[in-house]
């Protein structure tokens, strides 16, 4: 369940200047990368809207755009929704965890441009709940 959500669509300066501080300029998909682009983990064409909560600061590859990088493996389909980089339909980002590669760790983000590590096992758990991640895949 979404809970209501007042920002607009599109990344707002200060959306973009809490997810910039947040991230550090660093992707917070792989956590090595520079960051070039804010992704919205629920796409606009799936009701997103640009709060912080929903913005992923992410690498590009040489490619750019959402192709290559970070911003592309969000846009992948499983493999994206698997990690918390894009966010089904119908679900809140401010509860879907998001996985950084570089140290294996968990996070939650929330609209006031801050971050919150999370249990390994508890956010596993809850995209297993909401369908991202098929309870036995990969065995």
């Amino acid at each position: 369940m979404r809970t209501l959500n007042l920002w607009p669509r599109e990344f707002s300066p200060v959306a973009r200047r809490l997810i910039a501080t947040r991230s550090g300029g660093v992707c917070e998909g792989c956590g090595v990368a520079p960051a070039a682009q804010v992704h919205h983990r629920l796409f606009k064409s799936r009701l997103g809207f640009g709060n912080p909560a929903n913005g992923l600061h992410v690498c590009v590859g040489a490619v750019g755009g959402n192709i290559d990088g970070c911003h592309g493996t969000a846009h992948s389909g499983y493999i994206g929704e698997s990690v918390g980089w894009s966010i089904r339909s119908g679900f809140d980002p401010l509860l879907v965890p998001v996985f950084r590669r570089a140290d294996s760790s968990w996070w939650r983000f929330d609209d006031a441009g801050a971050k919150e590590q999370i249990n390994p096992l508890t956010a596993i758990e809850y995209l297993v709940l909401i369908g991202s991640i098929r309870e036995g895949a990969g065995r």
